[in-house]
């Protein structure tokens, strides 16, 4: 025999539900599409080119990319029908910009935005939809700093010589 237990606490708010706008449903797609492309650009960067499941593995990490930035397009175009819509799409617009990161500079640049500028990329209050969208832009904080990581976007920049007859110290033998 089951003994019944209550799922919701003594006293909760049972009417008080979350109910996503248009940009916090696409921006809750866009986490599970930036998941599920992490982890394919993790199985490349572990996977060498000769593997037989490396080309799956490509093709994957393409579609997810590819998924990603279509949903962060979305968003960025889609009009925020409430306040809380602004961070989500502030978030995006920037999470957009770093995957278009090229040196490590810009890199360092959207790194530093995000973690200089919090409340620019937060939410906050007590009620449903605050909890909600804090927790999804919570979880793209972690993304934002998982993509970060990636090869894919810490390349090595090329070491630049300097020009024969420059200004610069002469080799010492």
């Amino acid at each position: 025999m089951a003994d019944t237990c209550p799922s919701t606490r003594f006293g909760a708010d049972e009417p008080a539900y979350f109910r996503h706008s248009q940009i916090s449903g696409m921006f809750s797609q866009l986490i599970a599409a930036l998941a599920a492309a992490i982890e394919a650009e993790r199985d490349i960067e572990n996977g060498l080119w000769s593997d037989p499941s490396f080309s799956h593995w490509l093709k994957l990490a393409e579609q997810g990319w590819a998924r990603a930035t279509d949903l962060c397009r979305a968003i960025i175009d889609a009009p925020a029908t409430r306040p809380s819509d602004v961070p989500l799409q502030r978030f995006t617009r920037h999470f957009h910009w770093t995957l278009g990161c090229e040196t490590a500079a810009e890199l360092r640049i959207a790194r530093q935005v995000l973690s200089g500028h919090f409340d620019l990329f937060s939410w906050n209050g007590s009620g449903p939809e605050e909890r909600r969208v804090e927790q999804m832009l919570a979880r793209g904080r972690q993304q934002f700093d998982e993509v970060c990581t990636l090869d894919m976007l810490n390349s090595i920049e090329p070491v630049t010589f300097p020009e024969v007859g420059s200004e610069s110290e002469p080799f010492a033998a």
